[in-house]
């Protein structure tokens, strides 16, 4: 029953894209703060570790033991590849808060890989929180934070995992926050609204920390210490620390930008900590932490609460430069469901191509992100960019081409007779793709759109565009493909991936296009941007 449930939903699951993995998302780029550059000892207010773990009446089993039960440890792709172990006499460590939304959380750890081959520090490897929108860890002070993960428990609702989700009633934002938590651990709209997943579910990891060795110098793998649980009291225990304030070094941010580490390895730091980082340098964040300061800290952990940014941890020398740019190439997805699904994809795009008899090989991508105040705002500027760019593409293909010898001055739809797709149209069912395709000029480009647009064919931001542009595809076009991530199911907690899955096919997507055109501040576009589009076309980039 789930399984022709899903699958017939499937279309609304493409739409809900912006409560899954858009949902969120933080504009990366300028975030104008006032500057207020510091050493890093004005930076490391500390913050009372002490939380108030929360746990309901008639504690249920541990969370732990709760996740390892009735799985098959060697084999399960839901389970961390690094083993359990005891730290190290000698280890020092690293720790930080994921939040936000899957791309932000991405860049989080790629921030914290960096730091921990840096810092010659064993990175606290959190795992990966996927989510519907209600359920969502925005950003707060790093207490905040920390509560929120210790409130993500399964102990109080094994009774959940067998139901059909279904037949569960819906979960608004207004009734979820007049719950309270005891109610929310225990509720199973709630329990089948996020799930818990290794990174290694979504990227190889262990050979992004391995192959690092010789990159930039460096002449050990990145060490990892698997961290299931994101909380003060699991860090405790597991790393037998036993004075918070003595042996963690606590980064008390104040707001999302708050600092950026500077990287002055190359620089005399004996005059530390007189010396004053160039205020020019740090642009959108208030203060900066200088990466030789970070290095002389004796505690055994350096305990962050957010590490979110492109530029947050800086790259001066060329060996941090190298190290970087192999750390971001090498989270490419390698999740064989989505390869499967992109695969399938890919061979319907071309057999359409063919059908429809476009000129050029290949297909298109883009991506415009809509569903956010500030992305709604430029709309209209970034749609009018990416038709720009395709009419530019259009007459590039044209001059390769040897069988095509006018040029395109207009955009292809001027020549084909289409029937509108308006607002008066929108109360009936929009045309194919194929029923908007067929009969186009061969020149007409063939775009694969990834949006966060509900309906994209029925919304009227894209009605100019999808007139100009009637080649072009979106993901409710592929349901052969959504349906082979219709029976994936975490084998932890029983709750079905689609959700979770669904965007980062339309990444992986529009990443096979020939060329990619992104929306300027969206992390989405810039996962794509690099290092998806680069690791399948090498030759270009």
């Amino acid at each position: 029953m789930l399984g022709i449930f899903f699958f017939l939903a499937a279309v609304n699951y493409l739409e809900l894209i912006p409560d899954l993995v858009y949902n969120l998302e933080t504009r990366n780029s300028g975030v104008n703060s006032q500057v207020n550059p510091k050493s890093s000892s004005s930076v490391s207010t500390p913050f009372s570790p002490s939380l108030p773990e929360f746990r309901p009446e008639n504690e249920g089993p541990n969370n732990e033991e709760f996740l390892q039960s009735e799985v098959n440890k060697e084999h399960n792709q839901f389970l961390t590849m690094f083993p359990e172990r005891p730290p190290g006499d000698q280890e020092l460590f690293l720790g930080y808060v994921p939040h936000s939304g899957f791309h932000n959380q991405r860049i989080e750890l790629q921030n914290a890989l960096r730091l921990a081959a840096y810092l010659n520090r064993t990175l606290l490897f959190p795992p990966l929180f996927s989510y519907v929108k209600f359920m969502n860890i925005i950003w707060e002070a790093p207490l905040g934070l920390l509560t929120r993960w210790s409130q993500l428990t399964r102990e109080y609702s094994e009774s959940c995992r067998n139901l059909d989700p279904t037949q569960l009633a819906p979960m608004t934002l207004k009734k979820y926050r007049a719950m309270t938590p005891e109610e929310r651990v225990r509720d199973c709209t709630v329990y089948y609204s996020w799930t818990l997943t290794p990174w290694t579910y979504v990227f190889d990891i262990p050979k992004a920390i391995q192959g690092v060795v010789g990159i930039g110098g460096q002449t050990e793998p990145i060490r990892v210490f698997d961290r299931p649980n994101v909380s003060i009291a699991w860090m405790a225990e597991h790393l037998g620390i036993t004075d918070l304030d003595k042996e963690v070094y606590w980064l008390n941010e104040t707001s999302l930008y708050d600092f950026e580490i500077l990287d002055d390895s190359e620089a005399d730091c004996s005059i530390h900590p007189e010396a004053t980082p160039n205020p020019e340098i740090l642009r959108e964040y208030s203060q900066g932490l200088l990466l030789s300061d970070l290095k002389a800290r004796p505690e055994r952990v350096i305990h962050f609460g957010s590490l979110f940014g492109s530029d947050r941890v800086k790259a001066s020398t060329q060996a941090h430069v190298e190290l970087q740019q192999y750390i971001d190439a090498s989270l490419d997805i390698w999740n064989q469901n989505i390869l499967d699904a992109t695969e399938l994809a890919e061979a319907q795009i071309e057999k359409w191509r063919v059908l429809t008899a476009r000129a050029a090989p290949g297909f298109l991508g883009a991506h415009v992100r809509v569903e956010n105040k500030a992305f709604m705002r430029d709309v209209g500027q970034n749609l009018e960019l990416l038709a720009q760019w395709l009419r530019n593409m259009t007459n590039l293909d044209q001059e390769a081409l040897t069988n095509i010898t006018s040029p395109i001055r207009q955009p292809a739809l001027a020549q084909a007779q289409l029937p509108p797709n308006t607002a008066e149209s929108q109360e009936q069912e929009p045309l194919t793709f194929l029923d908007r395709c067929m009969g186009q000029p061969p020149e007409s480009p063939l775009v694969y759109l990834a949006t966060d647009v509900h309906h994209p064919r029925l919304s009227p931001v894209f009605v100019d565009f999808l007139n100009k542009f009637p080649c072009t595809m979106i993901l409710s076009d592929f349901p052969e493909s959504v349906r082979l991530l219709n029976g994936v199911r975490n084998t932890v907690d029983n709750v079905h991936m689609l959700p979770f899955l669904i965007a980062l096919l339309d990444a992986n997507l529009v990443a096979h296009g020939r060329q990619f055109h992104g929306t300027d501040g969206s992390t989405f576009s810039q996962y794509i941007s690099n290092p998806l589009w680069p690791h399948y076309h090498p030759s270009l980039s």
